[in-house]
């Protein structure tokens, strides 16, 4: 079995030079060849470059020193970076990392421990989604063509947000209308970190085009669809969700915006109950934006790739899944986590897909990398698809599509490694990727148990070669009701 080579530490001294500076033309950038070029760029002149884009500087990481990179919460900021990230440099000197840590803490403390219920209350969601699908196609016992759908991708987003809507306010404020929101914010939100610079960026003055970018966003977009339309809501019915936050015990369903209020608006009066009742507005916008955009086009490209190579690998996974779960029972946090060989599957998906880039960090001071020294309040970026598929971590194999290996070495969808950055490493790995993973599954056993699918032309384009991590595929599917015969006897 091959063995990836151990990562590097730097010295500790900062007599270095400075990272070389590697101009990558934009041409470069819009196709194809961008990771390749990037990684050659790293192999002549790394383990560091810079290169020069939309206006900045980016650091780019060679795969060698991510794990140094991504796990030094000294000399590196994860809550900075994001800031940066979202064009919202300058809330930081205000915010000092607390938005990010509340939105982090909120997650790990209140998401995880109570999966179970979280499933349970959203599987519905999802289950009601398909089922309009279903009803929009023929009978297929009197009819077996197949119907185009092209706005899948809309369609698995709309699905996900509902189950969001049910996750952070609760059933109550559970509609199609509100999920339509929730979706609108969560695109915004994507396209203040920048998602289409690559594409739709303005080669002079790009930092008007980051100013307008954002002022649509928040203005057209979060202030009316959100603060308008949600929020009266929330503020009239604010004591019963602060009653139902109160009376909640550990492991029970409990909306995260009624847990939110107990924190920052439970016990408070006038203009400090007012101020906190907004905190927990915006650290929901934060979740919004976490837990729908990402999630819906990690989920829409694994969709692809297992309709594109179902011949191979569906009739085990429908195999697997129908061992754990008979026809009409609901999906379970135990019976996703026995479905191995989707999880494998997913995994390899995300590793291959050609992801550009991962986790970002910034520095807190000046920090030696490798031979280079990198200058303080440097914007740090791991070049992943080269950490992915590097002879150093996959040997001769890191461009071979092996959907089932990670079954098989027991190294989970949600498991980072150096090799493996898609969800982060260390301290900041993303702490929602346990649910992002299990509304995956649920979503592909819920297309693959009620359709037969076909993708248009057996074939996708790729539209922003760089950021495929945010920035979905085109295709087309074509899909057919499946006999509920099939349903019980395929194997």
């Amino acid at each position: 079995m091959f063995t990836p080579k151990p990562q590097l530490t730097s010295e500790t001294s900062l007599n270095g030079p400075a990272p070389p500076v590697v101009h990558i033309p934009r041409e470069i950038r819009r196709s194809i060849k961008v990771n390749e070029v990037y990684s050659k760029a790293l192999d002549e002149h790394g383990p560091v470059i810079v290169v020069p884009r939309h206006g900045r500087n980016e650091y780019v990481i060679d795969h060698r020193y991510a794990h140094e990179v991504l796990t030094d919460t000294k000399n590196f900021t994860f809550e900075k970076a994001v800031f940066e990230l979202l064009h919202l440099g300058f809330l930081a000197l205000f915010d000092n990392g607390a938005f990010v840590h509340d939105v982090d803490s909120l997650v790990e403390k209140n998401v995880q421990p109570r999966m179970n219920a979280i499933i349970d209350k959203i599987f519905p969601v999802f289950q009601e989604y398909f089922d309009r699908m279903s009803d929009e196609l023929p009978n297929p016992a009197n009819d077996k063509t197949f119907v185009e759908f092209p706005d899948i991708f809309y369609r698995i987003q709309l699905a996900v947000a509902h189950a969001m809507v049910v996750m952070i306010l609760g059933q109550a404020h559970a509609s199609s209308v509100v999920a339509g929101h929730f979706a609108a914010v969560a695109v915004a939100m994507a396209n203040m970190t920048g998602m289409h610079e690559n594409t739709h960026e303005w080669v002079r003055l790009p930092w008007l085009w980051v100013i307008i970018n954002g002022f649509s966003a928040i203005f057209f977009t979060i202030i009316p669809r959100f603060f308008f339309r949600v929020v009266p809501l929330l503020w009239g019915a604010r004591h019963k969700h602060l009653e139902n936050g109160l009376a909640g015990r550990h492991g029970d369903f409990v909306p995260l915006f009624d847990i939110l209020l107990t924190k920052h608006y439970h016990g408070k009066t006038g203009l400090s109950a007012l101020a906190g009742f907004f905190r927990c507005v915006i650290l929901c916008v934060g979740v919004i934006f976490a837990s729908i955009h990402q999630t819906v086009v990690a989920g829409f490209w694994i969709l692809i790739k297992l309709t594109q190579k179902q011949d191979e690998y569906l009739p085990a996974i429908r195999q697997e899944w129908e061992s754990v779960n008979l026809p009409g029972e609901s999906l379970t946090v135990k019976k996703l986590s026995q479905l191995t060989l989707l999880d494998s599957f997913i995994r390899e998906v995300l590793r291959t897909k050609g992801d550009s880039w991962g986790p970002v960090r910034q520095t807190t001071r000046p920090v030696r990398v490798g031979p280079y020294v990198l200058p303080k309040d440097a914007m740090c970026i791991v070049l992943i698809s080269r950490a992915h598929q590097h002879p150093d971590n996959y040997g001769t194999v890191g461009t071979v599509f092996d959907g089932f290996q990670w079954q098989k070495k027991e190294r989970p969808a949600v498991q980072g490694n150096p090799d493996f950055l898609t969800f982060g490493l260390g301290r900041w790995a993303c702490p929602g990727r346990q649910l992002a993973i299990h509304e995956i599954k649920i979503v592909l056993y819920m297309f693959f148990s009620k359709f037969d699918i076909k993708l248009k032309g057996n074939a996708f384009r790729v539209t922003n070669t760089i950021n495929t991590t945010s920035v979905a595929p085109e295709a087309t599917l074509l899909l057919r009701r499946r006999q509920d015969t099939d349903l019980a006897t395929a194997v």
